[in-house]
């Protein structure tokens, strides 16, 4: 399996946790990690006004992002909102979508496209090394001031609130068990066409279902 193109849809972008795992874990994972100028706008709408602004992050660290992107003939059932999502994701060659907000990408849409949209909780935990999660948190925790400071601690206290899979994925990896995570979870994961973890085409129903296909399903 090649490494993947990931897009990133704004609301991922305006959460420093699951923005940083996602960045920070691309380059020793399978997968590459994009957005368009359109996403970066509307996740600097959303963002607090104490976070520093991801466009000013973007160009610290020379993250690249793609072209913003308009297939309205081609998108049918995708909320309008979402379209020019969608569509710089489908031209910039994206298999998968990672978004908080799975039901506003249409089925014939992402059908059509060949494309997957998938939450961040449920990507994450699928494709992300036990190896990989342990040096971001480190590299994490190497940048703190404030509590949570420790990998132990971001692990237990962060991920355990807000990204509930992974942390009962890694719960091996650190010793204290993730708190009670601070959100229902959400009710839709997955939609679309290609497996998480290995990319290939869904074919089965169960699969359309959870994401991930027949033979994947053996690894987890």
């Amino acid at each position: 399996m090649g490494r993947s193109l990931i897009f990133l849809d704004a609301n991922v972008l305006v959460g420093s946790l699951t923005r940083s795992l996602l960045i920070m874990s691309a380059p020793l994972s399978d997968f590459r990690v994009t957005w368009s100028l359109y996403a970066e706008g509307e996740a600097l709408r959303h963002q607090k006004g104490s976070a520093t602004p991801i466009d000013v992050l973007r160009k610290r660290h020379g993250w690249t992002i793609v072209s913003d992107g308009d297939l309205p003939q081609l998108l049918l059932d995708t909320d309008p909102k979402d379209i020019p999502i969608l569509s710089a994701a489908a031209l910039a060659g994206a298999n998968f979508v990672v978004t908080e907000n799975i039901a506003d990408f249409g089925r014939q849409d992402l059908a059509r496209l060949r494309m997957s949209a998938v939450h961040p909780d449920l990507f994450l935990s699928m494709r992300l090394t036990k190896t990989a999660y342990r040096m971001v948190l480190d590299d994490l925790a190497a940048t703190r001031s404030m509590q949570p400071k420790t990998p132990d601690g971001i692990h237990s206290v962060e991920v355990g609130g807000y990204l509930p899979r992974l942390a009962a994925t890694m719960r091996s990896e650190f010793p204290s068990p993730p708190i009670r995570p601070h959100q229902h979870p959400p009710r839709l994961s997955f939609r679309g066409y290609r497996c998480v973890i290995c990319g290939r085409p869904l074919t089965h129903r169960s699969s359309l279902a959870s994401g991930v296909g027949p033979r994947c399903s053996k690894k987890i």
